[in-house]
């Protein structure tokens, strides 16, 4: 697999050491996928949404209601993700 590298807030890491994540409307983190996923690399957030949403019907459902895949560090993810799926994040519990 070729080692693909991205840049992060000024920091170059490679590809599979980041987190794929799935953000709702209010910025709760709601899935999280590694870019590495079986013998598929995930590289564009068009292709992380594909996890989650199969079919350009649930692709449009998430555009309507603020659903994001963001491409986060391994540090982002301790900080901003890893708290919403632990229940210790500050979002409106109920759109989780």
């Amino acid at each position: 697999m070729t080692n693909l590298m991205v840049e992060i807030d000024g920091d170059t890491l490679p590809l599979v050491d980041c987190f794929w994540v799935r953000v709702n409307s209010v910025g709760c983190a709601v899935g999280s996928v590694r870019p590495d996923l079986g013998d598929d690399l995930i590289a564009t957030p068009q292709q992380a949404q594909r996890e989650w949403s199969s079919t350009k019907r649930q692709q449009a459902k998430d555009e309507k209601h603020g659903m994001q895949h963001l491409l986060l560090s391994p540090q982002q993810w301790d900080e901003q993700a890893k708290p919403c799926f632990l229940g210790h994040c500050d979002h409106p519990s109920t759109v989780r």
